[in-house]
């Protein structure tokens, strides 16, 4: 970890915990979600790898954090860390959102997919009910949006990635056309030509990084292209909602990120 953690004196106190996190937008927009909702409270990046996870996380604990974020690559590790989980990290085995209960113990939800399909049809007014969609890559976010889209009515989900076996546990390889493609991989990753023959022009994409140079996917033809800034705003405001129990000042949060 880059510094120590910090004693605020603020009310509750809040974190984004990953390597690398210095890229994360979610501290100037948690900050501004807080400030919005006349919430005392505050939110830091803290650089944490997977060999240091538990020691922050115990710290986390005596500090008496209200709850954090998780980003790669500490999604899965962090799991046995916790006290309980909800539902959906249960299902997907991995978690983006922590919240400290009113009785100290560590609770691991996980928003990501559901924030994925909110953004879709912030983005596009577009619902999964029908639809064909392929999925790229098989980490722990892959496998959230699998699911959320499976639950929210996809006809035909599929998936590809370097790993068979991990893909295959998300959804079975493409063989039909898509209607919409999602990447989740590494923004340096290079995707098998044979991979072209399932995008038409009017398929989407999206590419859930938001602050990459390039994307796996920009030289396949598209009828709307995305990067994952939408899914962030989401994703994080349903966390917001998960800590305070308010709704989440989108507004707010969306100017606190916009570019």
């Amino acid at each position: 970890m880059s510094a120590p953690l910090p004693s605020s004196q603020l009310a509750a106190q809040y974190a984004v915990l990953g390597s690398p996190v210095t890229h994360s937008l979610s501290p100037r927009m948690q900050r501004a979600a807080f400030a919005a909702a006349g919430i005392d409270a505050g939110y830091e990046s803290l650089e944490v790898t997977a060999e240091q996870l538990e020691a922050v996380v115990a710290r986390l604990r005596a500090q008496r954090y209200a709850g954090w974020n998780v980003t790669t690559p500490l999604k899965e590790v962090i799991v046995p860390l916790l006290d309980t989980l909800s539902p959906q990290a249960q299902n997907v085995h991995a978690i983006n959102v922590v919240r400290r209960e009113a009785d100290g113990t560590l609770t691991g939800h996980n928003t990501d997919g559901s924030g994925f399909v909110r953004a879709l049809v912030e983005l596009w007014d577009w619902r999964p009910q029908g639809s064909r969609i392929l999925v790229l890559g098989s980490g722990p976010a892959a496998r959230a949006i699998a699911y959320e889209l499976r639950a929210a009515g996809a006809s035909e989900i599929s998936c590809w990635s370097r790993n068979d076996s991990l893909a295959a546990a998300i959804a079975p390889p493409p063989h039909a056309a898509v209607n919409l493609m999602i990447s989740t991989l590494p923004s340096g990753a290079s995707l098998p030509a044979a991979l072209a023959a399932f995008l038409t022009p009017a398929c989407d994409v999206i590419d859930i990084n938001y602050a990459a140079s390039r994307s796996p996917l920009d030289d396949l033809p598209a009828a709307r292209r995305s990067d994952g800034l939408p899914m962030l705003l989401h994703q994080g405001a349903l966390s917001f909602e998960w800590w305070t129990g308010l709704k989440a000042p989108l507004a707010a949060m969306r100017a606190a990120i916009s570019r």
